[in-house]
């Protein structure tokens, strides 16, 4: 007997996707909406990305882009490129040692 398919899933946003990445889309209790970066220039904004659904009024809120945050993998290639310690598993295990001697163990 063979077991039943999963069945699939339905996407959580209504309508036609809003920016040319489904991902940047939202829903909010009736509210749709997209988050697009851009550049502002004054009273102007360049939009990095085309909103094709959204025509009309709209509401912005505008705040500085802090840019990427790193990987994991880029904070290891980081590590990488740090120089050899110079210390000896001996001396930290004496330093780790002589602290755990200094606790007051009640």
């Amino acid at each position: 007997m063979n077991a039943p398919r999963p069945k699939k899933r339905k996407s959580l946003l209504p309508g036609p996707v809003v920016a040319k990445s489904a991902k940047k889309s939202y829903v909010s209790g009736m509210e749709r909406g997209v988050v697009v970066r851009g550049r502002l220039h004054g009273r102007q904004i360049d939009l990095d990305e085309a909103v094709d659904a959204l025509d009309g009024e709209v509401e912005v809120t505008v705040r500085p882009f802090a840019g990427a945050q790193p990987t994991v993998a880029d904070m290891l290639a980081l590590v990488a490129t740090f120089p050899p310690g110079t210390r000896t598993k001996e001396d930290i295990d004496r330093q780790v040692a002589e602290e755990h001697a200094s606790w007051d163990r009640d």
